[in-house]
């Protein structure tokens, strides 16, 4: 990283000044498309000075909050540092949500500024997005019919020293983040650079990313991050979660380093095998949002050269990162996992305090040992470090609910449930709201369900409760492989029937559900809705379907 590193200090724009001082014709960006198109970091610095002069010429200051919808390019990134260096808040929100949930993110965190590419400008003025704050408007790309003033427009003219201005600090707001939303309407977490720097220490201890390697990552903020770190960042034109349209691009660009949440992970390794594809640039995999099947492993591991490490992290929008695991040690413990042990997360990153409290659903307020649980017994995941961001933005609900105050310390409750072994490693049973409270007590989601999706024809399973709890009825939703006839459903049934009943933990399922396609949250495809798939098993039930 030239002549400094993370854990130096200062702020997080002075990774990439570090990166333009001591790099400056080393490719930062790379964008494709009929004419792809590389940028150095030099280029990319003075695309950001100019970039926040103009900002600054529309009324931009530090604090100013500011909604950035861009498609994922030279734009985004430029933009993105340009207002972390003016100590300008982004706010991100993804333009894949739900309308009313999109809305309700916008009106909650009141952007005065909103960025955003022709289409975003017209459905904001359409569907009424922050239609009470948004003062100032900037159109990314071409005008076409929206008349408002566009960035490239703004830049023309404007000396770039009109970019500077002090520094933001380490305790000051640098983005608004949304999670993931898995149920109801996604919660806003703001980051202050301390945070950010502090998650970016926490990438670059897992080491998949060096000075000059090329990184394709299907989240398209990450490219901001591979550029602080000195990696080329690799932006495909088209939607890189496409399978085909990511091992292309794989190959064009010699991406080494690839990042994919474990759902694209698979959709690629089933691509790749049938035509027998190697993805032979890359070196390192690093995947996270949900956990990672032992079977994705080793099909990814099919079409990955022999040297080639693939990591999978633990965290979330509020604390990431929390740990990591090496897909060779994922894969010894598979075959516990597979009983029922859960899936093994790897041991916490330095920094992070991870401990594991008794189970309740509803706030703790101040922070006691007596809430721990014995070493190995399943509880609730909590995370203390300095990645920990600040209160969900105006949830003073879910803040007490999420937040345990412990002397000068926050601890975050991640809402997951596992447990530690003796060896420290940490262990995923599902999220706490997901477990299925039976009259026999509860059933994790990630006990049962890997025990299942190792049956022939299936692809994944989710586990639901049905009916109100202690008394729900736990039911097992399988989503088979795709051509499944229904002679072989009947098989998948039967197998899983007879499964379920060998086994103390899991004799309680007397209902198999198929279901041919599952909600999934629209970022991290991965994650189930099982809250939606509860409400269609209890409406199938009810019909009496099989």
């Amino acid at each position: 990283m030239g002549d400094m590193t993370v854990d130096d200090g200062g702020h997080l724009e002075a990774l990439l000044e570090c990166q333009v001082r001591t790099r400056p014709d080393a490719v930062a960006c790379v964008t494709g498309g009929r004419t792809p198109r590389a940028v150095t970091f030099a280029e990319l610095a003075a695309v950001i000075d100019r970039t926040a002069a103009s900002l600054r010429t529309a009324g931009v200051r530090a604090g100013t909050r500011a909604s950035v919808m861009v498609q994922p390019g030279v734009e985004m990134v430029a933009i993105v540092h340009a207002l972390l260096r003016m100590g300008a808040v982004p706010v991100l929100v993804d333009r894949a949500l739900p309308q009313p949930a999109l809305r309700a993110c916008l009106a909650e965190a009141a952007p005065e500024v909103f960025i955003g590419v022709p289409l975003a400008q017209a459905a904001r003025v359409a569907l009424g997005w922050a239609r009470t704050c948004v003062r100032t408007t900037i159109t990314v790309g071409p005008r076409r019919l929206w008349l408002g003033r566009t960035v490239r427009g703004r830049r023309a003219g404007v000396p770039p020293e009109w970019a500077d201005g002090p520094q933001p600090t380490l305790d000051d707001v640098a983005l608004i983040a949304y999670t993931s939303g898995t149920t109801g309407v996604p919660k806003g977490v703001p980051m202050r650079h301390g945070h950010l720097l502090a998650q970016v220490s926490m990438l670059e201890r897992t080491r998949p990313l060096a000075p000059g390697t090329r990184v394709l990552s299907t989240f398209p903020p990450f490219a901001v991050a591979a550029t602080l770190l000195g990696a080329c960042a690799v932006i495909p034109a088209a939607d890189a979660r496409r399978p085909s349209v990511l091992v292309a691009d794989v190959r064009r660009f010699g991406v080494t380093v690839l990042f994919a949440p474990p759902a694209v992970l698979d959709r690629v390794a089933r691509y790749c095998l049938p035509r027998g594809h190697v993805l032979d640039p890359v070196r390192t995999v690093f995947t996270a949002g949900a956990p990672l099947a032992h079977t994705v492993v080793e099909r990814a591991r099919a079409c990955l050269p022999a040297d080639a490490v693939l990591y999978s992290a633990y965290g979330s929008t509020e604390c990431m990162l929390v740990s990591a695991i090496e897909g060779r040690d994922l894969a010894v413990t598979g075959a516990v996992t597979a009983g029922g042990a859960g899936t093994c997360l790897g041991e916490p990153l330095p920094g992070q305090l991870v401990r594991i409290i008794a189970v309740t659903d509803g706030p703790i307020r101040k922070w006691s040992d007596d809430l721990l649980v014995p070493p190995g017994t399943i509880g609730e995941i909590t995370v203390t470090g300095p990645t920990v961001a600040d209160p969900y933005l105006e949830r003073p609900g879910a803040t007490a609910r999420a937040r345990i105050a412990d002397g000068d310390r926050t601890v975050h409750r991640t809402g997951d449930l596992g447990r530690l072994d003796d060896l420290g490693r940490l262990w995923f049973a599902g999220r706490a709201a997901e477990r299925v409270r039976t009259p026999g007590g509860d059933l994790c989601t990630g006990h049962v369900e890997p025990i299942f999706d190792t049956l022939r024809g299936v692809h994944r399973t989710a586990l639901v409760g049905v009916g109100p709890p202690p008394g729900q009825r736990p039911v097992l939703v399988v989503e088979p492989e795709p051509g499944t006839s229904r002679k072989q459903r009947a098989r998948i049934r039967s197998d899983a029937l007879a499964l379920a009943a060998r086994r103390p933990g899991t004799a309680a399922i007397r209902h198999v559900l198929f279901h041919y396609r599952f909600p999934v949250d629209v970022r991290h495809d991965t994650k189930i809705r099982r809250d939606e798939l509860a409400v269609w098993a209890a409406h199938r039930l009810h019909r009496g379907a099989r």
